[in-house]
Formats: C-alpha cells, sequence, structure tokens
C-alpha cells in the first residue's frame, strides 16, 4: 500500500502490524457553504475538523401567503410536515343536489325540495292548503265557493250554500216580484193573477174559462162615444148610447176640391160610392220620345223613328224587331270585361260569372255585389291585418324586490290601439313582452345567494337563485305571453294593460331596467 499526499500509512499488512491509515496532520478541510432553494432553507455550522466537524441542516419553506390567496395548508410540526383531512374539508362546500358535512366530510346527495303549493283566492272561491307535501303528510287543497253578502245590486244574495251544494228555490225568487196595476201577486204561493177595478161601473170580470171578459154596455153610466173628424174623413155620432137609442156613427169621405199639383181632383163620389173611370186618368198621360198614344182610347204604342235607314220595326209577334247586321246600321253590341253576349236574341247581355265551386249553399253564403255614387260594381269592404306596437324601457335605482311569495306590482305599462277599418269588426290579439335586468349577490356565510320570481300580474312565470360564489350582475329576465283580446267595432278602441310583478326576493336581489315590449294584432274580416 502506498500512500498518497496528506495519507500517512502505517504497519506492513500482517496479522502482527496490519496497515494504520491516517491523514496527514497539516491537511486542510474541505469548504462546505449553504445553498438555499424557494422551497429549503439551508444552514452549515461547524470548521470541517475531527473536533468540529460540519453540521449541515436544512428547515422546508412554507408560504404564508399563498398566490389563491387562501391559508397554506401544510403545515410543520416537532415530527416533521403534516396535512390533516380536517385541514381540505373547508376547501369544499356543497351545490346543486349535494349535502356535505365539513366536520366529518360526508358527501352525499341531497333529497329533491319539495313541489311548493300555496293557496289562490279568486272574487268566487276561497282555497285553502294544508298538509307538508310528504308522503306521510301530502298536500290538501280545498275550496269553498264565496258567496256576495251585499250584491251589488242592494238587496239579498238568492244563492245559497248547503251541505249538498249551492241551491236557489222559488221561495227565494217569489219575494224578488211586486204586484203592478191590474195584476194580484202571492209572494208566497207564486200565483200571479188578472185584478179587476172595484171601481163603480166596472163591468170587467172573469169568464168561465177563467179570462178576462166584459159583456159591454153594462154599469151604471153609457160609455162615452164623440165624432172625431181627419184631413180624409168626416165622422158624425147620433144617438144616447142606451138599448132604446144606441149610438150610430157614421162617416162621409172628404175630396178636396183644389189639389196641390194645381190640377182637377179625378176621384168623384157618386150615389154607390167613391169612383175614378179610365177616361178620367188617360187626360194624365201624353207621348214623350218613341212612344205614340191616343188619348180616346188610352192606347200606348211604340212608334219607330221615320229617320233613314233605321232598322227598328215591329215583328211577327207585334213587339220591337231590329236584324242583326240590317237596316241602316248594326243590332248587336260590344261588350267589355264583366259582360257577355251582342244583345242578339240568340245571345243576350248577361253578367260574365265564374261558377260556384265551393261546397256550400250560393245563396245562404254568397256575398253581395253593390253599386257606388259613380256608378262603379263593389264587393264587400276589403279584410285587412294591422300590427301596432311599442316597447318602453324604465330604469330604477336598484330597487329591492319583494320578498313576499304573492307577487307585487312593480311596474305597469298601457297601449291603446284603435280598429282602423271603418266598415269591419276587429278580432284583436295581444302580445306582450317582459324583460327585467337582476342583480343577484352571492351567498354569504350560512345565507342563501340572491332570488327573485318575475311574472304577468299574479302569474309567476320565472324564478332564479343564484347558488354560485359570485354576484350575477343584470341577469335577464325574460318572458311573454300571447291572449285572446276580444273584437273591437269599426273604429272602437281598447288598452292592454301589462302589469309586471315580482315577489320572493331573497339575498338582497335588486333590479334596476325593466322593458316592457306590446303588440297588437288587429284582424279585419
Amino acid at each position: 500500500m502506498t500512500a498518497g499526499p496528506g495519507v500517512t500509512v502505517e504497519g506492513n499488512g500482517s496479522a502482527s502490524s496490519p496497515y494504520i491509515v491516517s491523514s496527514g496532520a497539516a491537511a486542510t478541510p474541505t469548504p462546505v457553504t449553504s445553498g438555499d432553494t424557494a422551497t429549503v432553507d439551508t444552514t452549515v455550522s461547524g470548521s470541517g475538523t475531527a473536533a468540529d466537524p460540519y453540521v449541515v441542516s436544512a428547515d422546508v419553506i412554507l408560504d404564508p401567503a399563498p398566490p389563491g390567496g387562501g391559508s397554506n395548508l401544510v403545515h410543520a410540526g416537532a415530527d416533521g410536515l403534516f396535512v390533516e383531512c380536517a385541514d381540505v374539508r373547508t376547501c369544499l362546500t356543497a351545490g346543486d343536489g349535494i349535502a356535505y358535512d365539513q366536520t366529518t366530510g360526508e358527501i352525499s346527495a341531497a333529497p329533491a325540495a319539495l313541489t311548493a303549493v300555496e293557496a289562490q283566492d279568486t272574487p268566487t272561491v276561497d282555497t285553502t292548503v294544508s298538509g307538508s307535501g310528504t308522503a306521510a303528510d301530502p298536500y290538501e287543497v280545498s275550496a269553498t265557493v264565496i258567496l256576495d253578502p251585499t250584491p251589488p245590486g242592494g238587496g239579498s244574495n238568492l244563492v245559497h250554500a248547503g251541505a249538498d251544494g249551492l241551491f236557489v228555490e222559488c221561495a227565494d225568487v217569489r219575494t224578488c216580484l211586486t204586484a203592478g196595476d191590474g195584476i194580484a201577486y202571492d209572494p208566497v204561493t207564486g200565483e200571479i193573477e188578472a185584478r179587476p177595478s172595484t171601481d163603480d161601473g166596472n163591468t170587467v170580470t172573469f169568464g168561465s174559462d177563467g179570462g178576462l171578459y166584459s159583456a159591454g154596455g153594462g154599469g151604471s153610466a153609457p160609455t162615452v162615444v164623440q165624432a172625431g173628424d181627419t184631413p180624409t174623413v168626416d165622422t158624425t155620432v147620433s144617438g144616447s148610447g142606451s138599448a132604446g137609442d144606441p149610438y150610430v156613427v157614421s162617416a162621409a169621405v172628404v175630396l178636396d176640391p183644389t189639389p196641390p199639383q194645381g190640377g182637377s181632383n179625378l176621384v168623384l163620389a157618386g150615389p154607390e160610392g167613391l169612383f175614378l173611370e179610365c177616361a178620367d186618368v188617360r187626360g194624365c198621360l201624353s207621348a214623350g220620345d218613341g212612344i205614340a198614344y191616343d188619348e180616346a182610347t188610352g192606347e200606348i204604342s211604340a212608334r219607330p223613328s221615320t229617320d233613314a235607314g233605321n232598322a227598328v220595326t215591329f215583328g211577327a209577334d207585334g213587339g220591337l224587331y231590329a236584324p242583326a247586321g240590317g237596316g241602316g246600321g248594326p243590332a248587336t253590341v260590344v261588350t267589355a270585361c264583366g259582360l257577355t253576349g251582342d244583345g242578339s236574341a240568340g245571345a243576350p247581355l248577361a253578367a260574365s260569372v265564374a261558377a260556384w265551386d265551393f261546397p256550400c249553399d250560393i245563396d245562404a253564403n254568397g256575398g253581395s255585389v253593390y253599386c257606388d255614387s259613380t256608378g262603379r260594381l263593389r264587393t264587400l269592404p276589403r279584410g285587412q291585418v294591422t300590427t301596432v306596437g311599442t316597447n318602453p324601457t324604465t330604469a330604477f335605482p336598484d330597487v329591492r324586490v319583494p320578498t313576499g311569495t304573492t307577487l307585487a306590482v312593480v311596474h305597469t305599462e298601457n297601449q291603446t290601439v284603435t280598429n282602423p277599418s271603418a266598415c269591419l269588426p276587429a278580432y284583436v290579439i295581444y302580445e306582450a313582452e317582459i324583460d327585467a335586468d337582476v342583480d343577484l349577490p352571492a351567498p354569504t356565510s350560512g345565507a342563501n345567494g340572491g332570488a327573485a320570481a318575475i311574472g304577468f300580474s299574479t302569474d309567476e312565470i320565472e324564478y332564479v337563485e343564484n347558488s354560485g360564489t359570485q354576484l350575477v350582475n343584470d341577469t335577464h329576465f325574460q318572458l311573454s305571453r300571447t291572449y285572446w283580446g276580444g273584437v273591437l267595432p269599426p273604429g272602437g278602441t281598447a288598452t292592454q294593460t301589462v302589469a309586471v310583478t315580482m315577489g320572493r326576493g331573497a339575498g338582497g336581489a335588486t333590479y334596476d331596467r325593466i322593458q316592457v315590449t306590446m303588440r297588437a294584432f288587429l284582424i279585419n274580416i
């Protein structure tokens, strides 16, 4: 064995003199320094000699402010680094459908929430909901009809509620009737009968068939009859009205001696009555163009022109006749739109119409054709469809959503529409849309996040709750509905009212904008 620099070797390697290797007394210690990293802090102590050797130690560095902003889950203890389950459990939270216990770390599926059922009363029915909605305690919905204790007419309500339902009996209705002049009425039995007057001289009584009867002429005083003249009849009354001297009523027709047109009165009065003869009337007539008239006989006949080229003459049957194309000019006509034929006997003029090709009866279902003031043919007023709309937007200063379970009106818009037709009724269909901006804060420790419900009037349409970890800013609630608006008469007006309602507000939910779009479709047919 050979010793190198700084090393001493003694002995020969035998059993009695083994090798002894040692460092030289003057050797220089190897230098050792500490080197730190982002995760370990290293320390070196001692001088590196046998009496004072180097001691190298290291401490793990734990970040006091992790970049995610939370607490460092790794801890340093007397026995080393550690992370326990309890440190990790606080990192987890429960979402929809999950139940989570941070103490034990148990994660389980959350049971579905019970369906919410609430009573909604109307002016005529009172609704009650009991029970919790579980299998053991199901919801029980019952309703009671509301009877108005003070009807608007000011009387008593005739409808009653009994053990077997609503009822109205004849006895209730009979009190609504009273007897007027000439009537006797028993409200107990409901019998109505005629009531003759008890005045002296009344001859009205009941006949054998139960009807009203008067023999006439009875009583203590005779019936008074007097003459009443008119411009055309002169009436005379004679007699006293008794059985021995009855009234005699006679009348004579009055003939105007000077009629208003200045001529002679053609009506004459003779011993046998009024009369008017043909000879009296013939003098009232005279012949115009195309007519020949004989006043002595009263004969009226057509008079063809004597102008040259006239093709009109009398036919074999005594009627006016002009041969087609004969004489001095054509006897036919040329038709334009809407007419057929040429005016001849074989092709008379007629309206040009299409065949009725509908399965219904034309007499019962066909429309009409009209003639206007200029002589132009017109059909029924034209149908039309008109659409009108508006979409006002209203801003609000972050108003809290009402917290009640019954929706409350937070905004109202109106739209007035007018039937544009002066002839036809308008069938109206309304369409309304709501667009609301709502802020839903995130849940805080132990509390629910922001929540809100929105609807039309009492009808809740949409409900939203923030179950996340951040504010939901200006989330849009958008809903719409289409409904029947009735029938408007020609030129009539109607108003559509849209009531925006909110409720079930929670967690500081607010709204800051509401836009209402309203449309009306007016159909004139």
